[in-house]
């Protein structure tokens, strides 16, 4: 072995007085502040835990398209029922399904009420009524049931604003108040 003369530059070392934990704070060769240091790593954890969370809600539909978001709203008689999204998005297309139960072949009329209107633009509707009028600010539509006396509308509509919308639909004396959230 060589000697290595005293000032030629090579591997630092630890003094002696310096500990092996990675944890502890340390003076050399960079003054450090572990305590700082962990509540960084708490915070990013804590981060990283409500970033897994709203992926999950998202996931799950609370933001609209999901099964949090779906659900099926019935009269008490099931004479009617709307089938809709809880949570939309402003400016994005959802659908409404009505769904009214008569007798086979009957004539059957849907109410839809005006703070649905206020709130969307209906974009189609399907199969096209028989006939459409307002109706105390609303929507009147008639339609012919099917061989099983069940009368299906289909909405594609647009939400035209921001917040919660509570609406009503009618047929024959039962009624379905469906919630929706828009959100921005």
């Amino acid at each position: 072995m060589t000697d290595v003369p005293p000032d030629t530059p090579g591997p630092r070392t630890q003094p002696d007085d310096a500990q092996q934990d990675d944890f502890a704070p340390r003076h050399y060769p960079i003054a450090d502040q572990i305590a700082r240091q962990r509540r960084t790593w708490k915070h990013e954890r804590i981060g990283f835990v409500v970033l897994l969370a709203f992926i999950a809600l998202a996931l799950s539909g609370l933001f609209a398209g999901g099964p949090l978001s779906r659900h099926i709203g019935s009269s008490p008689q099931q004479r009617l029922t709307v089938e809709y999204e809880r949570f939309l998005r402003n400016g994005a297309s959802s659908r409404i399904v009505l769904i009214a139960r008569t007798s086979p072949s009957a004539r059957a009329t849907l109410r839809i009420d005006q703070a649905f209107l206020r709130a969307h633009v209906v974009e189609s509707l399907q199969p096209q009524p028989l006939s459409a009028r307002s109706h105390e600010g609303g929507l009147e539509l008639a339609g012919q049931a099917d061989e099983r006396g069940e009368f299906s509308l289909y909405l594609t509509i647009r939400p035209d604003g921001i917040g919660l919308v509570r609406s009503t639909a009618w047929f024959e004396g039962d009624s379905v108040v469906f919630t929706q959230f828009i959100y921005p």
